[in-house]
């Protein structure tokens, strides 16, 4: 019985050609060389991304909390930038400015809540602490900085003073007397004299007076020699 001998098997051109363009994208993919990261790259990627989730979270609470009131839960943050802008203002006058306007701020605060119980009496506190650093700032100033900036100081607090007299004359009547207690302690510590005011009385005081005489010297018998300047009279003739 004779042996049946299979044709001989052929790989069609077609698919030769799928096999080929199958092989070269596997080929590119493989021999690829890939990135290595090492481990500052692989610590810094997370912390960017934890970072700008931090950056977002804080950008979205400083909106809310530049409308907070004291008492409330963003207050803390809106304090806290307001401590930065302070730390970054270098100059001694426009500090004592940025120090008026947070004050005018805490004022706004307590005219909001001033009806309220449960948050006047803490938004009056923060506005008596707001005035007492203020002029603890006016009053540094003057004391060490030449006369030109102790009087720019001095207007700041004037006008300050000026703009807080009028709007609790206005809340005087909205007030808890818990609220009214801190509202009258920074009203005193706003109407003292700053060390300006005193220098400029004391030189008012020495332009009023004439020239200084000694105590008891109104009252004193002149020397002969301090006398008026009347003519002198011979004295009499003897008769013989």
């Amino acid at each position: 019985m004779s042996e049946r001998r299979l044709p001989e098997p052929k790989i069609r051109d077609e698919f030769r050609r799928e096999l080929r363009a199958h092989l070269m994208r596997e080929a590119a993919i493989t021999l690829t060389p890939k990135r290595r990261e090492n481990a500052w790259t692989a610590w810094l990627r997370p912390s960017l991304a934890a970072g700008l989730a931090a950056l977002v979270l804080v950008i979205g609470a400083g909106s809310t909390a530049a409308g907070s009131v004291p008492g409330d839960l963003t207050f803390g943050l809106k304090r806290a930038i307001e401590e930065v802008r302070v730390a970054l203002t270098f100059d001694e006058v426009e500090r004592v400015r940025v120090l008026a306007e947070l004050t005018d701020q805490r004022l706004s605060e307590l005219e909001r809540v001033a009806a309220r119980d449960d948050k006047a009496p803490t938004a009056s506190e923060e506005y008596a602490l707001a005035v007492t650093r203020f002029r603890a700032a006016v009053d540094a100033l003057q004391e060490a900085a030449p006369e030109d900036k102790s009087e720019l100081a001095q207007d700041v607090a004037d006008l300050a003073r000026e703009k807080h007299e009028i709007i609790l004359e206005q809340l005087k009547d909205r007030l808890s007397a818990k609220a009214k207690e801190s509202v009258d302690r920074a009203t005193v510590e706003e109407q003292r004299d700053t060390p300006q005011t005193t220098k400029d009385k004391d030189k008012q005081g020495k332009k009023g007076q004439g020239t200084p005489t000694t105590p008891g010297s109104e009252n004193a018998t002149p020397r002969p020699n301090e006398r008026t300047n009347a003519p002198r009279t011979s004295p009499p003739a003897r008769r013989p």
